[in-house]
């Protein structure tokens, strides 16, 4: 209810500031309130609707008291009316709007810019310019009409200037949502702007006009008073005209008398009779009816007796209009008093006497006056210097004011100016024009008005049809022109503004976007480490005391899937593993990646919420995951740091969930560990150990030691493993599982297995020196380096280098080494085999290589795992898994070695199922070259 009345307060306000910027008393060619009511209207719903009707009906209610008349039937209708053509049309506009999506501030295209303005505008307000300007024609007297079809339009116009200028500068103001505030007040200032030039211009321009109107109005008073003056002197001249008729013995007969009354008429209608009073003695009346009656044709009486006994008779004998005026044949001038008076004026002074201002017997509802022309005649028989007149009668001329002003006005055509009348020593005027109250009180002009002896004061008013009957005023079409051109502006305004407002609303979603970009992941959309933080900082600043847990989360071997499925696969995966797991996080939880398949969670609580989240997390990973057509499913490794324990700041706790994690892979993967001390110092260790390994590359420190392998039909050497080991300085001879994996994580496993290579073709050189039979050294080969593009051509030559044979010389390859790249792997093996090398595939039965590829392998020898042969005679599977590959490599062709042979029962096994060679501790350990037994 507050809104409703506010918006019928906005609306009254706005409708009374409108007001003088027309010709018309109604019709304004820049309504602003139609504007406010479809504003308000659109922002905050039809509930508002009885805002506008109530906010109009008031001002059309109040409108006639600003012109002092009091309320009638004809002014309750059309005010009833135009209020409800204001609200349908209100209503019909945001209909409009709303239906077409064509708000102007926030168009969705240039078309629905278009839309609103040709359906706020246009089309909406044919509604209330047809009805409000059929209710005043129709009801209402309203003055300041420019015919209806050009006030129609000037109404229609004057909403759409409302709807399409103030309508958008309403919602501007109005408020809204904070981003788009610095366009709203832009598109406010420049409507504002629009409609104060509007306005400014409109101003201008009724000054000019209302100057233009002033001079006119002066020249047209000016014009009224001489021909005022001009008719009184006519009238004069015509009574002196008939009189002189009279003033001859024969007089007029009443048909040439009707006759020239007749003419006199035609050229001055303000005349409302003449009349030929005699003077008659009181003895000749008998004689002086008789008489009239002979003349007339009709029966003839005198009528009131003189008011003194020596007084003659002056009666009214014939009279014209005779219609009109019957009821003044036979009055006798001199039965009442202000008659008598006026006659004997008349007698004493010999010239026309003006009566005061009288309620005419045949007009009695408007004031006139009489004219009394005495009339005489020269008696005498001498020279004219002997003659003497003689009164005869009076020609008296009978008129009122309004016909005597509406002649003139009409002789001027002009019937828009507003006389008021009266006497100079009167107060109060005896004649006002019908609409003088209505008329325009600060252009009085007044000029005195000599009639006969009388002396008049008129004061002339512009009425309210004035300046629309102007001709000098083209306000109607400049205003027309106004108007439009500020609805063309209005939507240049709301053009520009639409265009600032898409760039701004484009900046701000590229602002978005990039921040949005820059604090996340672009694959997962999971927050990025730029986000995290953030986020620490406003903890940490915020001096939060409550403990939270940083959980460091690796995928464990998702190389592998990259190298071998590719990069779209491992993509793909990352994000349904970052999907599954954001759906599974718990409250108080938020996951971030911090790049490749390395993701932080951040958890709220204690340790034991961390290790709980720990677990959710592993199951969640090892879930099976359909990627491409291909179900695939991981682990990950879990590395924990505490706040503040671990750290007060991200990368310390980073830092330390880190070094966690490294521990849960190296104890097996898919596990997580809570950081300690004690893992820092193992990394430090660690990070120590592969600086030194660096070093050892470069000063030599590694060196080979070597295995036999023997046949297991005859016992005999048929060659040797190269395993290389370390010296360290400070931690004496280290095997290899102490830093191969470590290498092949620095990528030192490739400068390491080169070293490797020469350090056994050196020796293989020595031997043959030596005259040492080597009937074959086995080499093992990084997949890194076997993957180099160059790897054959170097080998060869470092092999030629040494004099070295390449049969003499098998490289050991695995199975995940094939599975990494297989054609490339393939193409390589193809290579060395033309080469002259020998091939070995290492470890088998431990990897996922397919029976398929391994049939187009070019080997030499298959080598079984040790994790086999150790539980022969405990394990029958593995025992089973034995005789297969056995079997596998006699159908093949290829050389069967087995791994790890530590006991005579292991050997007995062996030998008893075919096996053709094998290497342990049963026969002999890894040892330096100078302690292997060889033959020489």
């Amino acid at each position: 209810m507050a809104s409703v009345l506010l918006l019928m307060v906005a609306y009254l306000l706005t409708a009374f500031l409108s007001l003088g910027g027309g010709l018309h008393e109604q019709i304004m060619p820049f309504w602003a309130p139609a504007g406010v009511a479809l504003a308000a209207v659109l922002r905050y719903g039809p509930g508002l609707l009885p805002g506008v009707l109530l906010g109009n009906l008031a001002f059309n209610l109040l409108l006639p008291l600003t012109w002092n008349e009091s309320l009638t039937i004809p002014n309750i209708v059309t005010a009833l009316l135009i209020a409800s053509g204001a609200c349908v049309q209100t209503a019909a506009g945001s209909w409009l709007v709303q239906r077409f999506q064509a708000d102007p501030l926030a168009p969705g295209s240039a078309r629905s810019l278009v839309r609103f303005v040709l359906l706020a505008g246009p089309v909406a307000c044919l509604i209330n310019a047809t009805v409000g300007t059929g209710a005043v024609s129709l009801f209402n007297d309203a003055g300041g009409s420019a015919g209806f079809i050009n006030d129609w339009f000037t109404w229609w116009v004057g909403d759409c200037f409302g709807a399409i200028v103030v309508a958008p500068l309403v919602l501007a103001l109005l408020p809204g949502p904070r981003e788009t505030a610095r366009c709203r007040r832009g598109v406010a200032v420049r409507l504002v702007g629009v409609m104060l030039v509007s306005v400014l211009l409109n101003t201008l321009f009724m000054a000019r006009l209302n100057h233009q109107l002033i001079h006119d109005f002066e020249r047209d008073v000016g014009l009224i008073e001489a021909k005022l003056y001009s008719v009184i002197q006519r009238n004069l001249a015509d009574l002196s005209r008939l009189g002189q008729y009279f003033a001859d013995p024969q007089g007029l007969s009443p048909q040439a008398f009707r006759q020239e009354v007749k003419l006199l008429k035609l050229r001055n209608p303000s005349v409302r009779g003449y009349s030929w009073d005699p003077v008659v003695g009181q003895e000749d009346q008998a004689a002086f009816e008789a008489l009239t009656e002979a003349l007339t044709g009709e029966s003839y009486k005198v009528y009131g007796d003189s008011l003194e006994p020596n007084d003659p008779l002056i009666p009214v004998q014939l009279v014209e209009p005779r219609e009109s005026n019957l009821a003044a044949l036979g009055f006798n001038l001199l039965s009442m008093e202000n008659r008598r008076r006026w006659a004997i004026l008349a007698q004493e002074t010999g010239d026309p006497v003006v009566t005061e201002i009288i309620n005419l017997t045949q007009a009695p509802n408007q004031p006139g006056f009489l004219i009394l022309h005495p009339v005489y005649r020269l008696v005498g028989e001498f020279a004219p210097l002997d003659q003497q007149r003689k009164l005869v009668g009076f020609m008296v001329g009978v008129f009122t004011v309004e016909q005597l002003l509406a002649g003139t006005l009409a002789d001027l055509n002009n019937h828009h100016v507003q006389l008021a009348l009266r006497e100079s020593r009167d107060e109060e005027p005896f004649y006002v024009s019908a609409d003088l109250e209505r008329s325009e009180r600060a252009l009085k002009r007044h000029f005195n008005l000599q009639v006969g002896q009388l002396e008049w004061l008129v004061e002339a008013f512009p009425g309210v049809d004035y300046m629309a009957a102007h001709p000098a005023s083209n306000a109607f079409d400049l205003q027309i022109l106004l108007a439009l051109s500020a609805i063309v502006a209005a939507m240049l305004v709301l053009s520009t503004h639409d265009r600032e407002r898409l760039l701004l609303a484009e900046v701000n979603r590229q602002t978005r976007s990039l921040a949005y970009q820059a604090r996340h992941d672009n694959l997962t959309a999971l927050p990025n480490r730029a986000c995290l933080l953030e986020t620490m900082h406003e903890r940490i600043a915020q001096g939060q005391e409550q403990p939270f847990a940083l959980l460091f989360i690796d995928l464990d071997r998702f190389k592998l899937i990259n190298d071998s499925l590719g990069h779209q696969v491992g993509d793909q995966l990352l994000q349904q593993l970052a999907q599954l797991l954001t759906k599974r996080l718990s409250a108080g939880c938020e996951l971030y990646r911090m790049g490749g398949d390395e993701f932080i969670l951040l958890v709220e609580g204690d340790q034991h919420r961390a290790c709980s989240e720990a677990d959710r997390v592993l199951i969640a990973c090892t879930l099976p995951v359909d990627v491409d057509g291909m179900r695939l499913q991981v682990t990950a490794s879990i590395g924990i740091s505490l706040y503040p324990q671990h750290g007060t700041d991200l990368d310390t706790l980073i830092k330390h969930a880190d070094t966690a994690m490294y521990r849960a892979k190296a104890h097996g993967k898919n596990r997580y560990v809570v950081y300690t001390e004690e893992l820092t110092d193992q990394a430090l260790r660690s990070f120590s150990l592969e600086q030194d390994l660096r070093q050892a590359i470069s000063r030599n420190e590694l060196l080979l030691h070597y295995q036999p392998q023997f046949d297991l039909k005859r016992l005999t050497l048929v060659g040797t493993e190269a395993l290389v080991r370390w010296q360290h300085p400070e931690h004496g001879l280290l095997a290899p599982g102490q830093f191969i994996e470590m290498a092949e994580e620095t990528q030192l496993i490739i400068p390491l297995g080169w070293q490797v290579i020469e350090m056994a073709c050196e020796q293989m050189q020595r031997w043959e020196k030596a005259g040492v039979s080597m009937p074959c050294v086995a080499i093992n080969i990084s997949p890194q380096q076997l993957l180099q593009v160059d790897f054959v051509d170097r080998l060869n030559a470092l092999v030629d280098h040494h004099g070295v044979q390449r049969q003499c010389i098998e490289l050991e390859i695995t199975e995940l080494m094939i599975m990494q790249d297989p054609d490339l792997a393939m193409t390589q093996l193809y290579s060395l085999r033309e080469a002259g090398y020998r091939i070995a595939l290492d470890d088998f039965g431990t990897g996922y290589s397919s029976l398929d590829r391994l049939k187009s392998l070019p080997l030499d020898r298959l080598k079984i795992d040790q994790a086999f042969t150790r539980d022969i005679g405990k394990n029958q599977r593995d025992e089973a898994v034995i005789l297969t590959i056995i079997a596998l490599g006699r159908s093949l062709g290829i050389e069967v070695l087995a791994e790890g042979v530590e006991t005579e029962a292991q050997q007995s096994f062996l030998i008893a199922n075919a096996c053709d060679s094998m290497q342990g501790y049963l026969l002999g350990r890894p040892v330096p070259p100078e302690q292997l037994k060889v033959d020489v």
